[in-house]
């Protein structure tokens, strides 16, 4: 289990006394021109003959061959640092629960003088972390503070970062001290798992998204423009922007289609609602996720994933991507968040591909929160047109009340304009207007019994021919709904 020892991962330098450190070794020079090495001093034997470059590496302290790998370390990779490479890849597989993310490529570094091991892992945050591969307690020393840490557990580590195992101190280095990289291969065995890896990874991936992705096209009832009230400028535009492009491609031979869009305004106004009806409408492929749940299902391997959305999209294009609660994913990038960074870039990239290619994948993000987007997410080329969903005016709410009406059995005596005219002062939406009705439904079953003769096995379809809602039930209804709406400002609120 990975455990943070402290709240920053920004430390102040920290002394200790340099008698415990490990320190280069001294002797005097000799010529080594012929060979290119490292700029340690190296000793000769007995015959005057330089050293092997196996002799030669061994004097390169441990601190320096690690920290040249760091300096190429990322997410994927494994360190792991002992005197016998099975010993150590055992021990790592014992704590190979504190690792979050799929192994590609491996490193060993054989060293007779540090008693134990260690494995380094770069963690989803872009961390380093050493985990204890020991059977006892090792100690890591960091601003002049002490952690122990326990075998299988993983702290972070920083520059100047001390571990003492079992007496035997390495110091933690971002930079080697001479530039190592033509010789890793000599001190460091490497070991590639792409090919076993990245496979395993498509088909977890494939079904993750499987679980996210909903094809609603196919449905037995399809939504269309029809089934939204209100919205007509909001439709005709789209129409324009996405319809009739894939309608008449030669009509539209040369023009730069823009491939990204942004529905904004309240929840409950109906941006999820058109998106469904214009995919049917166009007789597209559509594709609903939700962006909190790809924050949540996609940490660690995010990049690959979106990648992988895209290129099914392009599979199976026409394709209208919806991305529910889009500020969620796509929302300013700051020097806080790098797995929010990552994800924003890779957005970008993937549209200006689309853009760039002319695929007919449309992408369409919905927020509440349009402040909150990325700026560059904003601009011409990514998510270039942004529509407000506004709040249904009366004339909307009248269209989305006989939408949801429409196969419901009405009492000819409902005033119906008293109801929407409450219902747009307390800015009442497509969404609450069904719910309402549906409230309404289930008012009217209480009242006329149908509720009790169902639990008394008495029930028979008579009873529905005779069922009609009432103002009675709507009344209820409403009443019930503006009890959660007392703290919002009805609209033309002004305050004193």
């Amino acid at each position: 289990m990975r455990i943070n020892p402290v709240n920053t991962r920004i430390y102040p330098g920290h002394h200790i006394s340099k008698s415990k450190v490990q320190q280069q070794p001294s002797s005097k020079t000799t010529n080594t021109s012929h060979i290119n090495m490292p700029a340690y001093y190296y000793p000769v034997n007995f015959k005057g003959v330089p050293m092997s470059i196996g002799e030669i590496i061994k004097q390169i302290p441990l601190e320096d061959r690690l920290a040249s790998l760091f300096q190429n370390f990322k997410l994927g990779d494994l360190i792991l640092i002992g005197k016998n490479l099975g010993e150590s890849a055992k021990k790592m597989y014992q704590s190979s629960g504190v690792v979050k993310n799929a192994i590609k490529r491996g490193f060993f570094i054989a060293d007779d003088e540090l008693n134990g091991n260690l494995g380094f892992i770069k963690n989803m945050q872009g961390d380093t972390e050493v985990v204890n591969l020991n059977d006892t307690n090792i100690t890591l020393i960091s601003d002049n503070k002490t952690y122990s840490m326990k075998p299988e557990e993983s702290f972070y580590v920083i520059n100047d970062d001390i571990i003492d195992v079992n007496g035997q101190l390495l110091k933690i280095k971002e930079k080697s001290k001479t530039d190592l990289s033509m010789f890793r291969k000599n001190f460091a065995r490497a070991f590639d798992f792409h090919k076993e890896v990245e496979p395993q990874i498509e088909k977890i991936n494939k079904k993750t998204l499987s679980s996210l992705m909903q094809k609603t096209h196919k449905t037995s009832t399809p939504i269309t423009f029809a089934q939204v009230g209100g919205m007509h400028e909001l439709k005709d535009s789209l129409k324009k922007d996405i319809i009739y492009p894939l309608q008449y491609p030669d009509a539209y031979e040369g023009v730069e289609l823009n491939h990204g869009f942004i529905l904004y305004g309240e929840p409950g106004t109906g941006k999820t609602l058109i998106a469904r009806a214009l995919a049917n409408e166009a007789d597209a492929n559509f594709i609903s996720l939700n962006g909190l749940d790809l924050e949540s299902k996609w940490v660690g391997e995010s990049e690959a994933n979106w990648r992988q959305l895209f290129e099914d999209a392009k599979t199976n294009q026409p394709t209208i991507i919806f991305l529910d609660e889009f500020d969620a994913v796509a929302r300013s990038r700051s020097s806080y968040d790098e797995y929010g960074n990552k994800v924003v870039n890779q957005i970008l990239t993937l549209m200006t591909d689309i853009d760039n290619e002319g695929d007919n994948v449309f992408v369409i993000g919905a927020t509440n929160n349009y402040k909150s987007l990325d700026k560059a997410i904003l601009r011409s080329g990514r998510f270039g047109k942004h529509y407000e969903v506004p709040v249904p005016d009366m004339d909307g709410l009248r269209e989305a009340f006989k939408i949801h009406t429409s196969k419901k059995p009405l009492d000819e005596n409902i005033d119906i304009n008293g109801i929407l005219k409450k219902l747009h002062q307390y800015k009442g939406t497509g969404a609450d207007i069904r719910h309402i009705v549906n409230e309404a439904h289930t008012n009217g079953f209480i009242r006329a019994g149908i509720f009790n003769k169902m639990e008394n096995k008495t029930y028979s379809t008579q009873d529905k021919k005779n069922f009609k809602i009432t103002q009675e039930d709507f009344d209820k209804a409403l009443a019930d709904f503006l009890k959660d709406k007392k703290t919002s400002r009805p609209i033309g609120f002004n305050q004193a």
